[in-house]
C-alpha cells in the first residue's frame, strides 16, 4: 500500500444525512498495468501489478458561511468526495527473511519470529505510479481539489499473512515442495498461505483453497500407496 488518489465531485444529486453517506459501497479497480496478455499494459518502470480499492462519501459542506436559514441551507450543499487506494505485489527479495529471536518469548515461553524487511526499488516505482495513475483518473472523471500521495506503509501494515515457508524444487532455498509437503519431513504439510513466495494484488483466499484442495489429493494418493 501507499500509493492513490481523492478528489471532490460536483453535480452528484446527493444530500449528506445525519446516517452518514448515502449509499455506502465500496469500489474496486482491477489490475491493468503489466498484464501478461496484453503487451500494451506493459510499463517499464516496474514489474508485476496492482489493484486499487476506494469508496465515495457525502459530507456537510462544514464550510458554509453566513447565519440562520442561509446557513443551513450552505450546510447541506453535498461535498461528495471519492478516493483509490493502490495494492500492489511486493516481490521475494533475498534480503528479507525471518529467524528466531533469541532474545524474546510469547507468552507461553515460545520463542516469537524476527522480521527482516525492506522494500525494493521495484515497490517504491510501483507506489509512485499508483499516486500517478489515479490522479490521471480522476482528473478524466472530473474530480477537482484532486490530492495524490505516494509514500509506501510500514511493511505488514494491510496485508494477508502469506509466506515464512515459502515453496520451491530446491530444499536449500525453500521449505516445502510443490505440494506444501516439508522436504525434511515427509508426513508435515502446510496448507495455509506460508506456502506462497510471493502475492500478487489480488486476495489470496482462493489460491490457498485451490492449493490445499491439490496437496489433500496428492497426500491421499501418497496415503493410499503406503508412502507416507
Amino acid at each position: 500500500m501507499g500509493g492513490g488518489a481523492a478528489g471532490e465531485l460536483d453535480g452528484v444529486n446527493e444530500k449528506p444525512t445525519v446516517d452518514g453517506p448515502v449509499r455506502p459501497a465500496d469500489l474496486y479497480v482491477a489490475r491493468f498495468r503489466n498484464l501478461p496478455f496484453d503487451p500494451s499494459t506493459k510499463v517499464k518502470s516496474f514489474i508485476r501489478g496492482y489493484g486499487y480499492e476506494g469508496g465515495g462519501g457525502v459530507d456537510y459542506n462544514w464550510n458554509a458561511r453566513g447565519f440562520g436559514g442561509y446557513f443551513k441551507k450552505a450546510l447541506f450543499d453535498p461535498k461528495v468526495t471519492i478516493g483509490f487506494g493502490g495494492f500492489g505485489e511486493s516481490l521475494a527479495r533475498y534480503e528479507n527473511y525471518v529467524e528466531i529471536d533469541p532474545n524474546a518469548v510469547d507468552t507461553f515461553g515460545i520463542p516469537v519470529l524476527r522480521f527482516h524487511m525492506k522494500y525494493g526499488d521495484n515497490e517504491f516505482a510501483m507506489v509512485r505510479d499508483m499516486a500517478n495513475a489515479m490522479a490521471e483518473m480522476l482528473e478524466a472523471a472530473g474530480a477537482k481539489n484532486i490530492r495524490s500521495y505516494a509514500k509506501p506503509t510500514t511493511p505488514g501494515w494491510a496485508i494477508h499473512e502469506l509466506g515464512v515457508a515459502r515453496m520451491g524444487n530446491d530444499p536449500k532455498t525453500s521449505v516445502l515442495n510443490q505440494f506444501e509437503q516439508s522436504h525434511d519431513v515427509k508426513n508435515l504439510f502446510v496448507m495455509d498461505g506460508a506456502p506462497f513466495p510471493s502475492s500478487g494484488c489480488q486476495n489470496p483466499t482462493l489460491t490457498i483453497m485451490t492449493l490445499c484442495a491439490r496437496s489433500c489429493d496428492y497426500l491421499m494418493g501418497q496415503m493410499k500407496r503406503g508412502e507416507l
